[in-house]
Order: C-alpha cells, then structure tokens, then sequence
C-alpha cells in the first residue's frame, strides 16, 4: 500500500506531544513533513490509511512495546562518525585522563556515551583510551545508550561501510578488521570487549546507571527544550564521580542552563567539556 495522505495539524500536535512526554525530544512545526514522513514508515508497513489510527494503536503501550519501539526508532535521529570532532578526543587524551588518574586512585574508568547511535562514538573512546600508556593494566568500562533499538542493533554488530573509516588515523586502523573486497570494516573484540549497549531513555531515571568518571552527551541537547536539558544535565551532575567531565557536542552548549559544572578549556580551545 502507498501512503500519500498528509499528517494534519491536529494529528501533527498528537504526535509531538506524544513524542515529548515519552523522550523529551521536541518537534517544532516547522519539522512537520519531516516526522510525517518518518511516521509514514509505519504507516505503510502496517498497511494502515490513517495517521489518527496508527497513534491509537501506540499510545497506551509501554515504551517497551515492540511497535513504539519501531517508532521511535524512525523519530528519532542519529547522525554520526569516528572520531566526530576529533579535537575533543585528542583533549581526552591529553587532559581528561590525565586530570582523572591524578585527581585520585583508579582501578576502572567508567565512560558513558549517552546519545550512542550507532556506536562509533563509543568504539573511538575506547581506541583512544587504548593508546594511552597510563591506562595499561586499567579497567575500562564503556557504556553506551540510545533510544533507537535499531542503531544499538548496529552498534552491537560493530559492522560499518569501508568509507566511515577513511577519516581515522592510521594508528587506530589496527582495530578494525577491514574487508575491502566487499567494502566492509568491522570492529576487533578488542574494542567490542571494552563497550556495552543498551537502550536508555534520557528523560527516565538514572538508578540503573552506575557512576562514571566521563559523560559524552553529543549533539542531542539540539532536539530538547530547555527545562528538560536542565533536568538531564542535573542527573547528569549527579551521576559523574567527583572530578569527573561532561563532554558536549561542539555547537551545544549550558550557557542559560543553570547547572554547578565548571567550564575548562583545552590549548585555550572552547571544546564544550565541563567538568564537577
């Protein structure tokens, strides 16, 4: 079946407030034809002819549900890269870390990529993390979260097209297996060991969060309306150990946020990572 019927407005305002109150990820008007047609996916596989019917068949079900999950796995946007704006991973490097192991004894660094997608921001931390010498012997634990169960699904595979690879440097290329007959990379277990998936609401609790040392929460901040970032920076606060950094995606920011982090630049760069 070929769906070519509108989203109306009254049936837009259905689903950006359904959308807000379950994840805190705002729609403005302005991206209508765009939740239209990621809304018309599911449309079209359940051979449905109305928006109006398909969010009664979604609104009660949990968030667990299979078929919310397909939903928010079309809503939802997940843009992303190795090494995404490679100065902050240079900064981990040479300033996070080595703040982190001064500041106090460590046996296990704990790192959490809140917005995970599919994986990449992940599996970069953890080869950097890799190459640095003062961390041999360390525990590193990598938790990585998204709200897409299909990204997750990618991000566990660790399999991605040759090109997304053609950017990272050559040292790091030691962590992929790379098949080029059939333009293909996937990553070693050497990494995959260092990373755990699972699929997190942002806007839910944290009590099954465990306290970490380094928070990536990139390029997200974007899709939430001010008083839900405060709420989720505060939870954020909250879960780093002290000492510990918040890393934003580099056109965000928690200037108007009030919030208890301190700002630290690196090589006098504004690199958006915050630290408690």
């Amino acid at each position: 079946m070929i769906i070519k019927i509108e989203m109306n407005d009254k049936e837009f305002e259905l689903f950006r407030d359904y959308i807000y109150e379950r994840s805190g990820i705002h729609y403005t008007i302005n991206k209508k034809t765009i939740l239209q047609n990621r809304v018309r996916r599911r449309l079209r596989d359940l051979e449905l002819d109305s928006y109006t019917k398909y969010f009664n068949i979604i609104k009660n079900k949990s968030m667990s549900d299979p078929e919310v999950i397909k939903f928010f796995d079309e809503v939802t946007t997940n843009e992303t890269s190795f090494f995404r704006h490679d100065k902050q991973f240079i900064a981990l490097e040479k300033m996070v870390i080595p703040e982190l192991l001064a500041n106090r004894r460590i046996s296990t660094i704990n790192i959490w990529s809140a917005a995970a997608s599919t994986g990449k921001e992940a599996y970069t931390i953890a080869a950097v993390l890799k190459e640095i010498p003062e961390l041999k012997g360390k525990n590193i634990k990598i938790l990585g979260t998204d709200l897409n169960q299909k990204v997750l699904n990618i991000a566990k595979e660790g399999k991605y097209d040759i090109k997304d690879i053609k950017n990272v440097e050559k040292k790091y290329l030691k962590y992929f297996d790379i098949d080029e007959k059939n333009g293909i990379v996937t990553v070693k277990n050497e990494l995959k060991s260092l990373v755990t998936f699972k699929r997190f609401n942002l806007t839910d609790r944290f009590t099954s969060i465990p306290k970490m040392d380094i928070i990536f929460c990139r390029n997200v901040f974007i899709y939430f309306q001010k008083h839900t970032q405060k709420e989720i920076v505060d939870k954020f606060y909250d879960k780093l150990n002290p000492n510990g950094f918040f890393i934003l995606g580099h056109s965000e920011t928690l200037n108007g946020i009030d919030n208890n982090f301190t700002y630290r630049k690196f090589n006098n760069e504004n690199l958006m990572i915050y630290q408690k």
